[in-house]
């Protein structure tokens, strides 16, 4: 069979092995209340306290933009936060539960608890013990389940991905209407939710397409991928850099507004109009009425902004090169009458025709395109309240995000998702990594499975392609990890599938008592090794073994116990007891990882997971001014001042009386003024404002604050020749590997989550009237100062 064949249908498979009436029955009753189980389990980890933590800064922006929307202000999509379908889903939640920090993120909750079980779909084809393990790991994983509880739009874009894999396997196996409709509904809902669903698609695309033309018309392989080629030189090499500001605004000429730019090569190319940070804040999106224009007018301006893109030569050629290839491809394939690569191969039974002539069957291809863009248009148009909506939710996302690739948010090193795994998700890496060996291995030696494989493959591309893709884009975050990681997951627990074949028993199967002993021994191990390394970090100065020979001993000890049980009993017994002792042991590590980062740190930026976090100082001190308003009988009418820092925008927004300033004060507050909420920012640059709150008790807390990221794995340029004290911890291991001290901090760091080092962080001051300083209590200051 080619590497690129695909599964038979579900039926021909059944057939081959008919399985007993008795095992069907009693392996589909325990597997399903097993999954029930891991539901129940999901949905108390995904609701257990998620309102108890300060919001994150995005999330009180998502978290009040679902409240706008609930509560009438209306809704205009806008790509810098994100798509509708978040905000839509926020709003419903509200108008059945009501508003505050616990349903801001029961939607997230939810969507994470249903991403648990998704596994289940893909059984077949990954394996029922695989489905259940990737189940079951999706509920103790720190990334998942942390953003599972996280008002972002990522959870419900990895729900949405899970079910579109699903559909594809699943279509192709059984060519089910059912199955096609959900893979479109899946991507139409994550292409209203965020703009990593380009990203999904074109991951997906690739293997779909190529293995489409390998199996009809092999030369256009050559074609698509000469034309991709051309399309990314075309995009991202020939156009002009742009002569940018610190926040990549172009600089123009005054006279001609023109950007100031370096000439292309080849043909010596002004910049794309995105390589303007300017051009993508403005063409993001477009209200029908703005500036009290017309809808037809303001239509006829967006496209002239649009033109500035489009018009520009690289894109015009690309479009040409995309739709002359497209055209090529089809007449290649379809137009040459009865000797068209599609007529023989079908004549020669190619499987890949019926799946693919199936969705002309009832019109499904139809079907599928009026439900995909009436899910699209519904939402970017905000129920059609905004129609130049359906035009800019697919230009306003990919210009405005084409140009933060350069603007770098976040400004993360390459390293950075890799570093995230390596802490939070070890155990992903390893069997991740053995399932990728495994399909080289398979590949070398021919050893092809039939049906399922192609969908191990599938899970396979789309792993390193969500590595390759995520890490060479621009914008790095932390919640982008789980996209790497959520096919890692299906795919170590594939890998793990396989290695524990050699526990099936036979003749060769060792007694209970040999495997309880390998088990035990194994666990006396571990614990030894957690002994020593405690013992002798807690002492490092005089202490004569270094940590990495604690390591290296444990290492020789467990290839000792695997060896000599190989020797005593198989090697197959024995490698399988190793993986299953080292993915127990793993899990473990892993779970205590998730409730330590889910409900101990989850707004403590000791963890790098927690990213620019709101302190928990925020809600406590909005907390306690709702308790003094109530107690003074103003119920939430409590006259309060606050400038224009975002997180106030959700915190305060039960506050009748609540008004917003500018950073500077005019003059001193009214008298009914109880409080004023400043930044420290609006604090050092307008100092007259501590002389207009002259009366008012005044105290700094933590705003945001977050994990010493330069300190601990940043590369800063030259940071190979500068003293070994002024690189980060991850320069100091690349650089002295064997240094007792720093093997000490990283194990600090990961087992105590000790970054030695401070927080970092930006404050705020709140000023009240003497009379509620006492209720509020002590910030940073450490007393109530009256100044």
């Amino acid at each position: 069979m080619s590497s690129l064949d695909l599964p038979r249908s579900q039926a021909a498979s059944a057939a081959d092995s008919p399985p007993s009436r008795h095992t069907q029955v009693w392996s589909l009753h325990l597997e399903q209340v097993i999954y029930l189980g891991l539901a129940v389990l999901a949905l108390l980890a995904h609701l257990w306290g998620v309102g108890d933590r300060a919001l994150h800064h995005d999330e009180t922006l998502h978290a009040a933009y679902s409240w706008y929307l609930f509560s009438g202000r209306g809704y205009m999509h806008d790509p810098l936060l994100h798509g509708p379908l978040l905000y839509n889903i926020g709003a419903l939640v509200y108008w059945i539960f009501g508003d505050n920090d616990t349903t801001a993120r029961l939607g997230a909750a939810l969507a994470g608890s249903a991403l648990t079980l998704t596994p289940y779909l893909i059984r077949r084809e990954l394996g029922r013990l695989a489905a259940l393990m990737a189940s079951t790991y999706l509920l103790i994983s720190p990334v998942f389940l942390y953003y599972g509880r996280f008002i972002r739009h990522d959870i419900y874009s990895l729900l949405c991905e899970m079910l579109v894999v699903a559909a594809i396997v699943r279509y192709t196996s059984t060519q089910r209407p059912a199955w096609l409709y959900t893979g479109v509904i899946a991507f139409a809902l994550m292409l209203v939710n965020q703009e990593t669903s380009y990203l999904f698609l074109l991951i997906m695309a690739v293997p779909i397409i190529l293995t489409f033309l390998w199996r009809i018309y092999r030369p256009g392989v050559a074609m698509l991928l000469a034309a991709g080629l051309l399309l990314i030189a075309l995009i991202f090499v020939l156009p002009g850099t742009a002569k940018v500001d610190g926040s990549h605004t172009a600089q123009r000429d005054p006279q001609t507004q023109a950007m100031l730019y370096t000439p292309g090569p080849i043909f010596g190319w002004y910049p794309l109009e995105t390589e303007d940070n300017a051009y993508a804040l403005r063409i993001r999106n477009r209200p029908d009425t703005d500036g009290g224009r017309s809808l037809i007018e303001n239509l006829g301006r967006y496209l002239q902004d649009l033109w500035l893109f489009f018009g520009h030569p690289a894109v015009l050629l690309g479009i040409g090169v995309g739709v002359g290839t497209l055209a090529a491809l089809w007449w290649r394939i379809w137009g040459r009458g009865e000797r068209s690569p599609w007529r023989v191969a079908d004549e020669r039974g190619e499987p890949l025709v019926a799946i693919y002539a199936s969705l002309t069957q009832d019109r499904r291809w139809l079907v599928a395109l009026v439900t995909l863009f009436s899910i699209y248009a519904l939402f970017f148009s905000t129920y059609f309240t905004n129609l130049i909506g359906i035009i800019s939710g697919t230009t306003g996302s990919l210009l405005y995000w084409l140009a933060q690739h350069n603007v770098e948010r976040g400004g993360q090193p390459a390293h950075y998702y890799l570093l995230q795994l390596i802490i939070y998700e070890p155990l992903l890496l390893l069997w991740g990594g053995i399932g990728l060996i495994f399909l080289l291995m398979d590949y070398l030696r021919r050893e092809v499975e039939a049906g399922a494989y192609w969908a191990i493959r599938l899970i396979a591309w789309w792993t390193l392609g969500a590595a390759f893709i995520y890490t060479w884009a621009g914008e790095k975050m932390p919640w982008l990890t789980t996209h790497i990681a959520l096919p890692l997951v299906l795919l170590a627990a594939w890998a793990l599938q396989r290695s524990l074949r050699g526990l099936r028993g036979d003749e060769e199967s060792p007694p209970a008592t040999a495997v309880a002993s390998f088990v035990a021994i194994f666990t006396l191990i571990i614990s030894l090794c957690f002994v020593l390394m405690t013992a002798i970090i807690s002492f490092i100065d005089q202490s004569i073994i270094p940590p990495w020979m604690v390591l290296l001993f444990v290492f020789l000890l467990l290839t000792l116990l695997t060896a000599g049980f190989a020797l005593r009993w198989n090697l197959r017994w024995a490698l399988a007891l190793l993986a299953a002792c080292i993915a127990v042991t793993g899990g473990l590590y892993t779970t205590r990882n998730a409730v330590r980062l889910a409900y101990s740190n989850g707004d403590i930026p000791r963890e790098m997971l927690v990213y620019t976090q709101t302190s928990p100082d925020v809600m406590r001190v909005v907390r306690q001014l709702e308790e003094a308003s109530r107690r003074r009988g103003y119920g939430l009418a409590m006259p309060i001042l606050y400038d224009n820092e975002t997180v106030w925008s959700w915190y305060l927004r039960d506050f009748s009386h609540a008004e917003r300033i500018g950073g500077q004060l005019n003059g001193p507050p009214d008298a009914q003024i109880m409080a004023v909420l400043l930044l420290d920012e609006n604090m050092i640059q307008n100092p007259q404002n501590r002389q207009l709150l002259d009366g008012f008790v005044i105290q700094r807390y933590p705003l945001r604050w977050w994990f010493p990221e330069d300190q601990i794995y940043r590369l800063t340029p030259g940071w190979r020749e500068v003293p070994l004290e002024s690189v980060s911890l991850l320069g100091q291991l690349l650089r002295a590997p064997l240094d007792r001290h720093i093997h000490a901090r990283i194990w600090n760091y990961l087992i105590f989550r000790e970054p030695g080092y401070p927080l970092g962080s930006s404050d705020f001051y709140i000023a009240v009237r003497p009379e509620l300083a006492n209720q509020i209590g002590i910030g940073l200051g450490g007393s109530l100062n009256q100044k």
